[in-house]
């Protein structure tokens, strides 16, 4: 359901990737459960405590877990169990998580517990509200999970605070877990049969994590096409390979859609070239000398130009992809057994296991690489008089030679380009068994997520040079024959850094513009002045 005013609704189907982070991110935001799941959420536990009374064999109920699950418990130590359950997992290390993606992480695990497959009881899910929105944020460290019986351990983290135990962060304060609760007003969790399993034994850190991920990576791909286009026109590109007409001959809705976005982007641009009118300009050279001529401008573009849409296509398809996925697997019961109230019904399986989250985020990732790519080799061609078309070396006018202008700027997009396909490497394919053979094959999702995440926070540097590049060969060609789009950009950067006539460090400036991107402010401005959004995956040409 979605967030109206400052609540969010949540009934385990219909939650979406754009909410849950929002609702991560803002704690003003009151999470709660739609009131029709109660009653499912009730049957459910009364079945589990039936189970439990009559001794029935159902795995984390009175069955120890993971390499253990031989050992049957007497029903008289469920409370014991639970509890060391989530006491010997929580094995968490390095530097902590965020507080608003423990926030996230807490709020997907709410939405698919409150789908009444898992068993928990009322209580203990209202406490687990009550944690959400009094901002009650548990320490979860960011390495060590293998992100298949679920995530373990930084869930085990949260529900380590929510009996009392562990470490949580409450008014920005880091604090035991016990005092956290009491500060904040919240009760104590006492677990019961399968309880702690419930807890414990899903997706939801790494759907967490991953949501945040492909929310960034949207921005910096939406933002992407308005900075190739305004590098393309300020390297007198042309405009000719974005007519949409081409690419409904090799229709594939990432590339339409950054073919139509940019063709948008250079609308009115007095730098950008059509084709046509240089074709026409070229035969009058041709007629007019005898012999082979050299023109003053290359009748094609380099591939960093021509192909963007066919080179960034993909890799909006792998973020439309990752979206749907993680969609589907917010919305899910992803924990083991799953108890079926209908049926009158426990079902062992295994949809705690994170692969279908961690080989969306590792192909995401891959494909995110390329955005660094293509930036660097647009960079590359500002800083080459070869391949520039008239822009002086490194874009330094004045003084050349006694400054070095833009050169050191490259040298830090190469690094990232690098960086970036190291981290690219992945996760998905990396399984090593564990837990007495018992957990045979791993996921590593987190791993994914946070690799990734890493990945597009690179190339949200390598481009906000690329945007510095962009700006500075503006104010060399003229400024008054950008389009509106680049106008646009010209200005906002000119608001964090002026034009660089002398070699000064511009460190501060990028990271500014850095987080200009990140904040989809550029994305915000370009849309207002189109009076469109800028499209991610575009079905509209098949």
């Amino acid at each position: 359901m979605p967030i109206t005013g400052s609540t969010l609704v949540l009934d385990g189907y219909s939650l979406t990737v754009e909410e849950l982070v929002q609702a991560g991110q803002d704690s003003n935001i009151t999470v709660e459960i739609d009131p029709q799941n109660w009653p499912k959420i009730r049957d459910c536990r009364k079945l589990v405590e039936t189970w439990a009374q009559e001794e029935r064999c159902i795995y984390g109920v009175n069955t120890s877990c993971g390499g253990l699950v031989d050992h049957l418990l007497p029903k008289d130590r469920d409370n014991e169990f639970q509890n060391n359950l989530v006491r010997a997992i929580t094995t968490q290390v390095g530097k902590p998580f965020e507080d608003d993606l423990v926030r996230t992480f807490m709020i997907a695990r709410a939405n698919s517990l409150c789908r009444g497959y898992s068993g928990i009881k009322e209580e203990n899910l209202n406490i687990y509200l009550q944690m959400i929105n009094n901002h009650v944020y548990p320490v979860v460290p960011r390495k060590g999970s293998l992100g298949t019986s679920g995530d373990l351990g930084p869930l085990g983290c949260i529900a380590a605070v929510a009996i009392g135990e562990w470490k949580a962060r409450f008014n920005d304060q880091e604090m035991p877990g016990s005092e956290a609760m009491a500060a904040a007003g919240v009760s104590l969790m006492h677990l019961n049969a399968k309880e702690g399993l419930s807890l414990i034994n899903g997706t939801s850190g790494m759907v967490g994590l991953a949501s945040t991920v492909v929310t960034e990576a949207i921005t910096t791909l939406k933002t992407s096409d308005i900075i190739a286009a305004f590098s393309i026109e300020t390297l007198l590109g042309r405009v000719n390979p974005f007519d949409l007409r081409v690419h409904e001959q090799k229709f594939h809705p990432g590339q339409y859609a950054t073919a139509s976005n940019i063709s948008k982007l250079l609308c009115g641009s007095g730098m950008a070239i059509d084709e046509q009118e240089l074709s026409l300009e070229l035969q009058a050279v041709l007629k007019k000398h005898d012999g082979i001529t050299v023109a003053d401008i290359p009748v094609e573009d380099a591939y960093s130009i021509r192909c963007t849409p066919q080179y960034i296509g993909p890799t909006k398809e792998a973020a439309h992809q990752a979206l749907e996925v993680l969609t589907r697997e917010i919305n899910s019961s992803n924990d083991n057994p799953l108890i079926f109230t209908e049926f009158d019904t426990f079902i062992h399986n295994g949809h705690f296991h994170g692969q279908p989250i961690s080989f969306a985020m590792d192909c995401l990732g891959i494909s995110m690489v390329n955005v660094g790519v293509i930036s660097d080799r647009r960079v590359d061609r500002f800083m080459d008089v070869n391949s520039s078309t008239g822009l002086p070396p490194f874009l330094c006018r004045e003084d050349t030679g006694v400054r070095m202008g833009f050169m050191g700027g490259q040298f830090m997009t190469a690094s990232l380009v690098a960086e970036n396909r190291t981290l690219a490497v992945p996760a998905s394919i990396q399984s090593i068994p564990t837990t007495a053979n018992f957990q045979d094959v791993v996921s590593f999702g987190l791993i994914a997520g946070r690799k990734t995440r890493e990945i597009v926070d690179n190339t949200n540097h390598i481009l906000s040079f690329e945007l510095l590049c962009a700006a500075q060969a503006a104010d060399i060609r003229g400024v008054d024959k950008l389009s509106r789009a680049g106008k646009i950009m010209y200005d906002a950067v000119r608001e964090t850094i002026p034009y660089l006539d002398v070699d000064k460090v511009y460190v501060d400036e990028l990271e500014i513009l850095k987080g200009r991107i990140e904040s989809g402010e550029f994305v915000q401005k370009i849309e207002q002045e189109l009076g469109e959004l800028l499209v991610v995956s575009d079905v509209s040409g098949s």
